[in-house]
């Protein structure tokens, strides 16, 4: 009789476990870098959501900010992918074409999205912004639901900054009704779901401020040292157009939505709009 009782104690006991590791699924994926000819509508015809979001709230406090921080509620964002969540490791392998790799080698996976914007209209493909160590900044990453299952890309295109490192930029604009510009190295089509790599100068990014985008929203202009230099991103044809001492002086001081346009003026050219001098 007693060994029956502990038979079915040690039953219960696994049983419980089973359904207390269940109810918390979670999958630490690897993120590789990302392919602009990677297909973000793979799954164009989802009839449930995909992906869903849920805001989280510690109940204890924890200490946070250092020698003046405070007792703080932790809170993070999650998102699950059916009812899986998602978890991010941040270690991406060095590129063979990449001179230096700042990709990390000893982080914690990643799971708390700051936020995310859906870059398809079936919303089977999503944007993360997670914020990484203080010398890495804002990190980008690309979800996607395929086939085969989830992918991971990392929207970190190899670079070489040389000096303070300052013109780094990690950042996500909305530059057009449908468009965002993520570290003024790619751009995505919301109503389309597709991805275009900005052509660079180098091998570092743009180093300037996004100037102005062409009716036609095919190309866009940014203002860096002395010069207009402006990317037709679905060709990767670039045209820059120099800016004289006065001109970018005053550019600098009294910057105005009419900037470039008090000066420059969209002429296309073999079907491409680029921004030329007011003659």
């Amino acid at each position: 009789m007693m060994t029956n009782i502990h038979f079915q104690y040690k039953l219960i006991l696994c049983l419980s476990l089973i359904v207390f590791s269940s109810c918390k699924h979670e999958k630490v994926y690897q993120a590789a870098l990302f392919d602009i000819n990677v297909n973000l509508n793979e799954l164009p015809n989802s009839k449930q959501p995909i992906f869903s979001e849920r805001h989280l709230k510690s109940k204890e406090q924890k200490w946070v900010g250092g020698l003046f921080g405070s007792d703080q509620f932790e809170e993070w964002n999650e998102v699950l992918y059916h009812n899986t969540v998602i978890r991010i490791d941040p270690q991406v392998a060095s590129p063979d074409n990449s001179e230096s790799s700042a990709y990390p080698s000893r982080e914690r996976s990643q799971y708390d999205f700051y936020d995310v914007t859906y870059i398809n209209p079936t919303k089977t493909s999503f944007i993360a912004r997670i914020s990484g160590p203080y010398s890495i900044g804002n990190r980008f990453y690309l979800i996607t639901a395929q086939k085969l299952g989830l992918k991971v890309y990392s929207i970190d295109r190899p670079t070489v900054i040389e000096g303070d490192r300052q013109c780094e930029n990690r950042d996500m604009l909305k530059i057009g009704p449908n468009l965002l510009m993520v570290d003024h190295d790619y751009i995505f089509n919301q109503g389309t779901g597709k991805a275009y790599e900005i052509t660079r100068p180098g091998k570092d990014r743009i180093r300037g401020e996004f100037a102005a985008l062409s009716p036609d929203e095919q190309t866009i202009a940014f203002t860096t040292d002395h010069q207009l230099y402006q990317c037709h991103y679905p060709s990767g044809k670039v045209h820059v157009e120099p800016i004289d001492d006065p001109q970018l002086s005053k550019m600098v001081n009294h910057k105005t939505k009419e900037w470039p346009y008090n000066y420059f003026s969209w002429i296309t050219v073999d079907g491409k709009m680029f921004l030329h001098p007011i003659l």
